[in-house]
Order: structure tokens, then C-alpha cells, then sequence
């Protein structure tokens, strides 16, 4: 039987039992994660040359890989990672590098602080996203950069397969009703979230994975799927049986479809404020 939905206020948190860090499989999901998504996120902030003594700050660092490549492409300058729970950024040692426990909807940081603010599947879960997003533009210097990136599920709406179709609606409506979040239209409408911030150089890119039954891709479903499997079941969205079925159907040698899309977007802070031409949309990827 379906539970009924909480108030929107009682919904827990990313992290409190959907994709929780006790979770024993959750570090390999954040690594699959990054060896799907790192490629296209380091191309996209390679085009950009940072200050000397660049302050860089990721949100929701997960595993910290992008963390470690920041420092390791600045090495004069100084990067902040944070996250709710950094248990999983403990190894992340690097003199550059300053780790910091942060919920990035609640505390804040000073006006101007940051060069680079880097924030890769963080905002989608958070009801507060555009609020959020708004802060964390505030926290720029001038001729700062803002790079935010989500995931959107729209292409395994329209796949041929129909578990893949059917799995890509499951996912989405578990994480929209136990956390809130946002994976069918938020990064959809990507770049208008950056419009009207303020912000200039607006521009965006969209990457979309190859799913297969042995790849980085088809591990990241395969163990996010695991994980969200007793909370389809709780709330009624798909049974546990048909969730092993499906993690069954995507394991098949020769399986092949393209799940979900990574979309980032970018703005930057103009140095002379008076001057700002909003608005400005680079779409040279």
C-alpha cells in the first residue's frame, strides 16, 4: 500500500536514508558517479582561466574528485570542499585543499569570496534550489564564475525500452516524493535559472551517457537503483521484485541506452557592475 506523502516540510534530506554515506555501497556510487560525470565537468571548467591564487569552493563534494583536480590545476590558490557529511572527503589530502562540513541551505559564506564556485548534482535535491542558487552567487567576487550541473532523466523517458522508460519514471518520482527533488525539469531549464542573477557569459552544455551492463554508467544505476529499491517499495512506486528485474534486464551482456543527461550551466560576475549586460548567452558548446 502506498504511503501517504508527508508535508513538504517533513521530507528528510538527501543523505538521511536515500543515498545515505552508511549506505556500504555509497562511496563506490559517488566513484562511479565521477567517472561518469568528471570527464565533461573538468572539459567545461578548462576553458576558463582562474586568477592567481584562485579561491574555489564545491558544493556537495562527494567524493572530492573534482576538489582534487581544482587543486591540483591551481596549485597557488585555495579550494574549499564541502558537504553535509565530509566523512567521504577524509582522504582528500592536499595542502590546498580545505575541507569544511556545510549545509549550503542554511550557512552561509561572506560576499565576494570565491572565483570559482563549482556545485554538481546538489542543487537538484534541494527544495530551496532557486533560493539557494542565489546565495551562492552572492558569495562571487567580481569576474567570479558560478558552474552548476544536475542531472535530468528525460532521456530514458523516451526510450525504446520500455524498462528502461519505466525505471527513468521510477527514479524520478522516488527522489521527487521522498526528498523533494528535482531530476525531470530542473536542470531542463537550464540556463534560465542564471538569468536575471545578475550574471553575464551565461551559457550551458549538455552530456548524455552511454548505458551499458559493464561500464561506469551501468554501475551508477545499477547501485543508485539498489539503493532507492526498499523506498520504491515503501511508497508504492515500484515493487522490489520489479526492481530486481529491471537491475536484471539492464545486467544483460549486449544491453545498451542512454539513461539520463548531465547539463551544467555558467554565468560570471562582471567586474564593473554598472557596466553589466545581462542576459549574454554563450552556446559555443
Amino acid at each position: 500500500m502506498r504511503k501517504d506523502p508527508l508535508a513538504e516540510g517533513d521530507l528528510p534530506d538527501y543523505g538521511d536514508e536515500v543515498f545515505a554515506c552508511e549506505h556500504p555501497s555509497q562511496m563506490e556510487r559517488l566513484q562511479a558517479l565521477a567517472a561518469v560525470c568528471d570527464p565533461a565537468t573538468k572539459a567545461d571548467l578548462s576553458r576558463w582561466e582562474l586568477p592567481p591564487g584562485a579561491r574555489c569552493l564545491e558544493v556537495g563534494a562527494g567524493a572530492g574528485t573534482v576538489s582534487r583536480w581544482l587543486a591540483q590545476r591551481y596549485p597557488g590558490g585555495e579550494v574549499t570542499a564541502t558537504d553535509t557529511d565530509t566523512r567521504f572527503l577524509a582522504a582528500l589530502r592536499h595542502p590546498a585543499v580545505r575541507v569544511l562540513r556545510h549545509d549550503v541551505r542554511t550557512e552561509d559564506f561572506p560576499c565576494g569570496a570565491f572565483d570559482l564556485i563549482v556545485a554538481r548534482s546538489v542543487l537538484c535535491h534541494l527544495r530551496e534550489r532557486d533560493a539557494v542558487l542565489a546565495r551562492m552567487v552572492s558569495w562571487l567576487a567580481p569576474g567570479g564564475r558560478i558552474y552548476i550541473e544536475d542531472p535530468s532523466f528525460f532521456p530514458a523517458a523516451s526510450s525504446t525500452d520500455p524498462v528502461v522508460r519505466r525505471t527513468g519514471r521510477a527514479i524520478t518520482a522516488t527522489l521527487a516524493t521522498s526528498l523533494g527533488s528535482d531530476v525531470e525539469t530542473w536542470a531542463r531549464s537550464f540556463p534560465a535559472p542564471l538569468r536575471g542573477l545578475g550574471l553575464g557569459g551565461i551559457g550551458m552544455r549538455v552530456h548524455c551517457s552511454t548505458l551499458t551492463s559493464d561500464n561506469a554508467a551501468g554501475a551508477a544505476w545499477r547501485l543508485s537503483m539498489t539503493d532507492l529499491m526498499p523506498v520504491m517499495d515503501r511508497w508504492g512506486i515500484l515493487p522490489e521484485a520489479d526492481t530486481a528485474a529491471a537491475l536484471a534486464h539492464i545486467a544483460r551482456p549486449g544491453f545498451v541506452d542512454v539513461a539520463h543527461a548531465m547539463i551544467g550551466m555558467w554565468g560570471v560576475l562582471p567586474s564593473d557592475r554598472r557596466t553589466r549586460r545581462r542576459h549574454l548567452v554563450d552556446q559555443t558548446r
